[in-house]
């Protein structure tokens, strides 16, 4: 949040042209290919879970799935650590929290934004939260079962689906996989966490 605001700053400053990392329709756009992607192995698709920062990857899937089949039930999740565009959605306007406190980089977002608002609002099926936890069991369980390093914020889609696995049971379903930017160090530490690798 800190460098968005600083390259606003700038952008309204020095007349740069500024994409934002939300409000921005091309971006919404580009994003919404992974949609495209899906429906192409996997038309028939009855969930859809995609991860929430700013919201744009969830934006674009949405519009994608909703104009090829609107059955298509698209759910977005965010940490719990940082819930403002879930909150947002939820009370129908814009929501910042003052904290976001998540290792999920990819979600820490304190504010949400107008234009994936208004779209995550016509296309979302639900908005679902995870925890700090879930999300860690969920890097674990690409690692361990898909062989996939996930970040927080690529694991969230499967942390999502897990908590909807009573809905979700006997559907085809995809989870977003989205980003393996997860340090060593970060690793090491969820790995340790949950006895991966450690002698019985």
């Amino acid at each position: 949040d800190e460098a968005r605001l600083k390259v606003e700053e700038l952008a309204h400053r020095d007349g740069y042209r500024y994409i934002h990392s939300a409000n921005e329709p091309l971006l919404v756009a580009g994003v919404g290919t992974v949609g495209l992607e899906i429906l192409e192995d996997l038309p028939d698709v009855d969930f859809i879970f995609a991860p929430v920062g700013g919201g744009s990857g969830a934006a674009g899937i949405s519009i994608v799935a909703r104009a090829a089949n609107p059955r298509i039930q698209v759910i977005g999740v965010q940490s719990d650590k940082a819930p403002a565009a879930y909150l947002s959605w939820k009370q129908g306007n814009l929501v910042e929290t003052d904290s976001c406190e998540t290792f999920a980089d990819g979600l820490a977002t304190r504010c949400a934004f107008q234009l994936t608002q208004e779209i995550l609002r016509q296309n979302l099926a639900d908005f679902v939260l995870v925890s700090e936890e879930e999300l860690e069991r969920s890097i674990v369980l690409l690692l361990e079962k898909t062989h996939n390093l996930a970040e927080g914020a690529g694991a969230a889609a499967l942390a999502g689906a897990l908590k909807c696995r009573d809905r979700v049971a006997g559907k085809k379903v995809v989870v977003e996989l989205s980003g393996g930017n997860l340090t060593a160090t970060k690793l090491r530490e969820i790995l340790q966490k949950h006895n991966v690798g450690s002698n019985p």
